[in-house]
């Protein structure tokens, strides 16, 4: 008899973890481990299970619209929220605790929103490699009793990528996609004028083909990161100059480049 690849199995081991909850709500981003996660929940529990997805100008441009594709390829429609977390001032005033307090805003909102639909848990993707991480949602999490079934489930970042592709997942290899408030200097408020701006370098580093970038604003400095086997195109100097009068360009004073870590 052939044996199951370790994806397979893998894969069963999360729907096996998401069977012990009931009436399921998955907390959706739209990246590859919620993808996952709400491909077992609907692989376990089908219609029943309640999508949420929070959708924010503090995304990148486009993360929407990919997430609600990924999901249609499930299946599922997801109930998309509008929020704004520029009039939550406990996030805008961007301390250390930023993620954190917007982790907690957003999945209270999420919970409120399960309970009225009869949904007594909610899902998040939070993966096993995540909890070695400085990650201040994760205290949101642990608060407000959400439950992680990748994380408990041991499933690595490595896991999840080989397994979602394994499962079909077109996103399976996307870079990670987090929230373009964590672009802007620490303690510095959060204003949709330097988020525009975070968002404008990011999408032009994308159009050099700069993949999974990082359009960093601290101040009059403009930082810009790209993963490591990017750099030395970076620096070349015909791009570096193009990149250098863009940041000018935005009103920055100082740009300076470097490398990013890859799931940073």
């Amino acid at each position: 008899m052939m044996e199951e690849s370790a994806e397979a199995v893998g894969f069963a081991a999360l729907c096996l973890a998401v069977r012990r909850f009931a009436r399921v709500a998955v907390a959706f981003s739209g990246g590859v481990d919620s993808s996952l996660l709400l491909a077992a929940a609907l692989e376990v529990h089908g219609d029943q299970v309640l999508a949420l997805h929070g959708r924010t100008p503090l995304q990148a441009p486009g993360e929407h619209d990919k997430a609600m594709a990924v999901a249609a390829a499930l299946g599922c429609r997801p109930l998309v929220l509008e929020l704004d977390p520029y009039a939550w001032p406990e996030v805008a005033a961007n301390s250390e605790q930023r993620c954190y307090h917007c982790k907690y805003r957003l999945y209270q909102i999420f919970l409120a929103q399960a309970a009225e639909r009869d949904r007594v848990v909610l899902l998040d993707g939070t993966n096993f490699s995540d909890l070695s991480k400085d990650r201040p949602g994760l205290a949101a999490l642990r608060e407000l009793g959400i439950r992680t079934p990748l994380a408990e489930s041991g499933f690595t970042k490595e896991m999840v990528r080989a397994t979602a592709r394994w499962r079909g997942l077109a996103n399976w290899d996307k870079s990670a996609a987090s929230c373009l408030a964590t672009r802007i200097m620490g303690r510095q408020p959060l204003t949709r004028d330097k988020i525009a701006l975070v968002a404008r370098g990011e999408a032009f580093l994308l159009e050099k083909k700069f993949k999974g970038c990082r359009f960093r604003h601290w101040g009059s400095l403009c930082r810009i990161e790209v993963r490591e086997e990017d750099y030395p195109r970076l620096i070349s100097l015909a791009i570096w100059l193009e990149i250098d009068e863009f940041c000018r360009g935005l009103g920055f004073e100082r740009v300076e480049g470097g490398t990013r870590p890859p799931e940073g």
